[in-house]
């Protein structure tokens, strides 16, 4: 006998990583991926397939989250006070992980970059 995991309804990662600088603060994007109905080449952005829109944003320092981030739009700010909080010291290059979360799966596959 073969349990369901319901792999289908894991939200895909986030495509198009990205920060900027603005002073010490760095401010992430990124683009949000459908599980279904994102075949649509008249829409700008793709439907959105769950409950609601919801991140969580891992901040890492080397394999350990030091600061999670939450956000309900596909972006997302990380103040220089929190980075001083955090590491010491405004961080020239900070190393994150974005989730996107729904309520039957939680965190789905994570986007990763160093910005």
């Amino acid at each position: 006998m073969h349990a369901f995991r319901g792999l289908g309804m894991r939200p895909l990662s986030p495509v198009h990583l990205k920060g900027s600088r603005t002073g010490g603060d760095l401010a992430l994007r990124w683009i949000r991926r459908a599980r279904a109905g994102g075949d649509a080449w008249e829409s700008v952005e793709v439907p959105l397939g769950e409950e609601s829109e919801r991140y969580e944003i891992d901040i890492l320092n080397g394999a350990a989250v030091v600061r999670t981030i939450t956000a309900e739009v596909p972006a997302a700010a990380y103040p220089a006070a929190q980075q001083i909080a955090d590491f010491g010291s405004a961080q020239s290059a900070v190393s994150v992980r974005v989730y996107q979360v729904n309520a039957v799966w939680g965190r789905g596959s994570p986007a990763s970059a160093t910005v």
